[in-house]
């Protein structure tokens, strides 16, 4: 949804005195989308006032998210022409990929508000890795390589024939390295930081089928090239073992 010039002229008013660049970013977004239409949505969705609301700005400002209550996220599209069809690709993957993954898959539904698809995703209880404190982090990297590495070994092989259709090719078999794939691992795992067990796996919109070998052990951050590498490593020593 656009928003109209006076609500951006004000808009910037306001976020010329607000000097943290994200936190600018969240509220620009924030004040130009129809936040109070959205709030009235998920009251009429949850049957009740919805309380301990949290608002997210997604990768590039192209969705706002809003939490609710620890129980739901919806995800409220901004500036992405393909989000239809990308929120549709997502549930059919989640759908049929979830029986197969050892790391648990949120439950998405779509639900329509006006002439818009929104998603409400199931929420779950854990924290991200780059939030957990470095000495936690560190204590935690062996347990939660090998649990990274089970599931992209379990992902990659599975050929589920719900999304076969999905594939670049009918015939396409998984291999090693060569399969389903999350497609951005590292930063979409949700951790009890407690148990040091992974709650959830999100964000399933760019998951595909194809070499994912590169992908990876050299994605965009090179700060977390070890980590990943040595998520390769276990998933080559579990392809082996079962090949």
């Amino acid at each position: 949804m656009k928003s109209g010039p006076l609500r951006r002229f004000f808009t910037n008013i306001i976020c010329a005195f607000i000097y943290n660049p994200d936190r600018r970013k969240k509220w620009r977004v924030v004040l130009n989308s129809p936040v109070l239409s959205y709030l009235r949505f998920i009251r009429r969705d949850l049957g009740m006032r919805p309380r301990h609301i949290h608002l997210m700005v997604g990768f590039r400002a192209k969705n706002l998210l809003i939490a609710v209550n620890d129980a739901y996220i919806y995800k409220f599209p901004l500036r992405n022409p393909n989000y239809k069809s990308l929120a549709q690709r997502e549930v059919r993957i989640t759908t049929a990929l979830g029986p197969v993954s050892p790391i648990h898959i949120p439950d998405v539904r779509l639900l329509t508000h006006g002439d818009i698809l929104v998603r409400r995703y199931e929420w779950i209880r854990g924290m991200g890795i780059r939030q957990l404190p470095p000495d936690d982090a560190a204590r935690l990297h062996p347990q939660l390589i090998h649990q990274i590495a089970q599931f992209v070994y379990s992902i990659g092989i599975a050929d589920p024939v719900e999304i076969r259709d999905l594939k670049p090719a009918a015939d396409a078999t998984p291999a090693r390295g060569y399969g389903w794939y999350h497609w951005d691992v590292f930063d979409n795992f949700l951790i009890d930081p407690i148990t040091g067990d992974i709650t959830a796996m999100i964000d399933w919109e760019d998951c595909k089928f194809g070499d994912f070998g590169i992908e990876l052990t050299r994605n965009r951050h090179r700060d977390v090239y070890p980590f990943m590498d040595a998520v390769w490593a276990e998933y080559n020593r579990l392809y082996d073992m079962a090949h």
